[in-house]
């Protein structure tokens, strides 16, 4: 779930006292064996788990998962809560956290090139489990809480939640594996939980153990070594998938992205089939006939519903026929319907037959043709069942084509960092803490700088703990305007601090230098507006500065939605600049924000102007 950046994260704050103790107890609750752990370097336990400074943040992951991160004075995480998810009571630890306690939690161990695919996002396999040469494996139920290791090494990489029994894994051992999970991953090593915390190195007793590479034809083995027998056994056993170019182990189970590839290559096989057998076979009138007049119950039954029509109509015909019934004809041979090739040749004729049926009712005005209402308890429409449509299956089809060239290539994960600058009133207070005042810091620097500071000099008033008692530094440090204050809020002094700094930004991928810009985000902007002829249309600009290739963008929204796309010189903008503006027929918003995130760009920084929404 931390595969990408959260989607949401709010601002840390320290957890109260009450809190803190309520978090602990639910900890040593959840591990009792932490109870019975001596000091760790005469550190007590308790302050291990829950230290001084410890502040917590909600977060929503990319997934839409909402939880709670808790992390150290520093920033770095070392427990977080899934609140959707069935743990809903537990709190898990941060691989920060079980690189203190390798043995908290029991663990399933697996070969170190499987750990590089499940940072890429894939969950455990069962085939992936090395239960050779007697491994342990633990015996715990579905759903219990696991760790996985690399084989050789006792610190664990990863945590997650067994998708099968202990028992079912360990029933392989010896013969062939079934296909299958073994363990549905929340949290990996390197992942963006990890790069929001220190990224510490590996403990100083690390072991990397015996690795195998995927990439070798052959494979020196020990045949006194199960372990590296039954990789290499499986690691012959390799097929190429020709048309995605991706290598999969024949006995190794299909992941849902396999049944996807199938399915989706089954389904242009077949199209193909149908195109080489009946290359001289086209339609019937009577066939285009029947796939428009399902493709238009279609959009009644499910795009232009009762709970929709007041918003969506009256509805240009022309918008109808476009964006809505062509997008949502059959799969298959009903996707070449025409409404050339009907019986009515025209569309305001059709409109008219069917308004004839009393399934809608039309009107002429000033010479277009709308749709103004539905029948929505004609019995032709309360029998439809649906079907699958041509907009599903290019949707799918495009999903599919994403995940696949994801999984099968390096992808440059997209970064977006906002930090702060020192200004001349400001720089007093990391002159007098030994910091840089021409560094950059992000708000989570800051803010533990703070608590530091105050926790160094004694700052919180011992009446109030959420009052600071502002010394000389941070008096000129937190001024606004000249004011003379000798008192602030604990809530508001990062706020003061932010004031007196000058924002910058970076946008880039994982692993650059940041090289900051002055100047906040500039977010994308989601447009949805009516044009002439009352047709909805939706643009979107600003996605240069999120390093995102316009046409391209363009070509997948296009095969997304189904409908046209323009990509025209944004107006009001720098012509040097060269910013663009990609506009796509029809209320396309929910596809666009979809495509957006699936690009790294954070829900934050995209912004939605809805123009169509009729005046109160």
């Amino acid at each position: 779930m931390f595969k990408k950046p959260p989607a949401t994260l709010k601002s840390f704050s320290p957890l109260r006292s009450s809190d803190k103790r309520r978090l602990r107890d639910e900890i040593l609750t959840s591990f009792p064996s932490l109870r019975d752990m001596e000091p760790i370097d005469d550190v007590p336990i308790n302050a291990i788990i829950t230290p001084d400074g410890l502040q917590s943040a909600k977060f929503t992951s990319y997934i839409e998962e909402p939880g709670t991160l808790y992390a150290d004075a520093e920033g770095t995480p070392l427990w977080f809560k899934v609140s959707s998810s069935k743990k809903d009571s537990l709190v898990l630890p941060s691989v920060y956290m079980l690189w203190k306690f390798p043995t908290l939690i029991p663990g399933l161990t697996t070969w170190s090139p499987v750990v590089d695919k499940l940072r890429n996002g894939a969950d455990l396999m069962i085939p992936g489990v090395i239960t050779a040469n007697n491994m342990e494996v633990p015996d715990l139920e579905e759903g219990a809480l696991v760790v996985i290791r690399a084989r050789g090494n006792k610190y664990p990489l990863a945590i997650g939640t067994m998708a099968v029994s202990g028992q079912v894994i360990a029933a392989s051992r010896g013969r062939m594996p079934p296909k299958g999970k073994a363990v549905h991953i929340f949290h990996i090593h390197l992942d963006q939980l990890w790069a929001m915390g220190s990224k510490l190195e590996f403990p100083a007793d690390w072991a990397e153990g015996h690795n195998v590479s995927v990439d070798e034809d052959e494979y020196e083995t020990d045949e006194e070594d199960g372990a590296d027998e039954e990789l290499a056994e499986n690691m012959k056993n390799i097929s190429i998938n020709v048309s995605k170019g991706k290598a999969r182990a024949k006995d190794e189970p299909e992941t849902e992205l396999d049944h996807e590839l199938a399915d989706s290559q089954a389904g242009d096989q077949q199209t193909e089939q149908e195109q080489q057998h009946e290359p001289a076979i086209v339609l019937s009138t009577e066939e285009v006939d029947k796939s428009l007049q399902e493709a238009l119950l279609q959009v009644l039954k499910f795009k232009v519903t009762e709970n929709v029509s007041k918003e969506l109509l009256p509805m240009n015909a022309s918008t109808l026929y476009s964006s809505y019934v062509l997008p949502n004809r059959a799969r298959g041979r009903a996707a070449d319907a025409d409404i050339k090739k009907s019986s009515w040749k025209k569309l305001a004729k059709w409109l008219k037959a069917v308004e004839k049926q009393d399934l809608i009712k039309c009107k002429e005005i000033k010479g277009d043709l709308f749709l103004l209402s539905v029948n929505w308890n004609h019995p032709e429409l309360k029998a439809f069942r649906g079907h699958r449509t041509v907009e599903q299956q290019a949707a799918r089809q495009a999903k599919v084509e994403a995940r696949s060239s994801q999984a099968n290539s390096d992808v440059k994960v997209l970064e977006v960092m906002e930090a702060y600058r020192p200004n001349s009133i400001s720089a007093i207070l990391f002159e007098s803490t030994g910091r840089s005042k021409d560094g950059y810091y992000t708000l989570q620097e800051l803010r533990a700088l703070l608590i530091e500071y105050c926790k160094e000099k004694q700052l919180a008033d011992p009446k109030n703990q959420r009052i600071i008692r502002l010394d000389g530094v941070l008096q000129e440090a937190l001024a606004k305007g000249g004011e003379q204050v000798d008192r602030v809020p604990k809530d508001q002094i990062s706020d003061r601090l932010i004031n007196n700094m000058v924002v910058h930004h970076f946008i880039g991928y994982q692993g650059e230098q940041p090289r900051f810009v002055k100047g906040g985000v500039k977010p994308i902007q989601i447009t949805q507006e009516i044009r002439t002829g009352r047709k909805t249309v939706t643009k979107v600009s600003g996605l240069e500065h999120f390093m995102i290739d316009v046409d391209a963008f363009g070509h997948e929204i296009q095969v997304l939605c189904a409908g046209s796309v323009a990509i025209t010189p944004l107006v009001g903008a720098s012509p040097k600049l060269k910013l663009r503006e990609v506009m796509v027929q029809g209320p396309q918003v929910k596809n666009v924000n979809a495509v957006l995130q699936e690009k790294g760009v954070p829900k934050k920084y995209i912004d939605f102007l809805d123009k169509t929404s009729k005046k109160k």
